[in-house]
């Protein structure tokens, strides 16, 4: 198994969870802002990704060709990011181009409504109202975004190989729980199932991502 996507819910750790994930495997962490990094590379403006990515479409946004061309991006994106291996991809929607691939696990992470809401006002020093606002506005926005792109609902476990609850274990005990799941899941692997690290080679596609990464690392270590 060499790529773990993970999907999450608002206030769940799912962040937190992906990037310990990588640093124990020695994986590569990609998220959102790699993403939308190597969109700028092909021409999409930041108000164009942030419409897409942040919000939650209405019944023309869905159809508008612009619109769908983004998010066909955005899905090329995320399988030329798994195609270089060894990743762990933190994304809403991360799964979908994905899910037919034998080498990917696909994790979601949710947690109990009052211990999101809980979470969201430590991390923000909000009130409760302000954080049960933050958290159905996120959740609603990433549910919509995911039924209507791709048709699915983001809230269905049978879409994900595994679904782990934070409400009770805290980020390295999921860590730990997820490593197990990996195990197993590679000990019993469908050798007949394609490999996403196998997926054909886009030159162009591989050029924005490394200097989309690059350019980021340049930016982390001048901070």
């Amino acid at each position: 198994m060499s790529i773990i996507t993970i999907s999450r819910e608002s206030g769940a750790r799912g962040s937190y969870i992906g990037q310990k994930l990588a640093e124990r495997l020695g994986y590569f962490y990609m998220d959102r802002e790699v993403i939308h990094e190597v969109s700028l590379e092909y021409g999409v403006r930041q108000d164009e990704f942030e419409r897409i990515y942040e919000q939650a479409p209405g019944i023309l946004e869905r159809y508008g060709r612009r619109n769908r061309e983004i998010v066909q991006l955005i899905g090329r994106i995320i399988q030329g990011l798994a195609r270089r291996d060894n990743v762990v991809i933190v994304s809403r929607d991360a799964f979908i181009p994905l899910r037919e691939y034998g080498d990917v696990l696909s994790v979601r992470v949710a947690a109990a409504r009052s211990v999101r809401i809980h979470r969201l006002q430590q991390d923000h020093d909000i009130s409760a109202r302000k954080a049960r606002t933050m958290l159905d506005r996120m959740d609603s926005e990433r549910g919509k975004y995911v039924g209507a792109y791709h048709g699915l609902n983001w809230a269905d476990s049978g879409l994900y190989d595994i679904c782990v609850n934070t409400s009770k274990l805290d980020v390295d005990q999921m860590v730990e729980l997820i490593l197990r799941v990996l195990k197993l899941i590679e000990e019993g692997n469908d050798a007949k199932r394609p490999l996403a690290c196998n997926l054909e080679a886009d030159p162009i596609l591989d050029k924005a991502i490394n200097e989309a990464l690059n350019l980021l690392e340049a930016t982390a270590h001048s901070t």
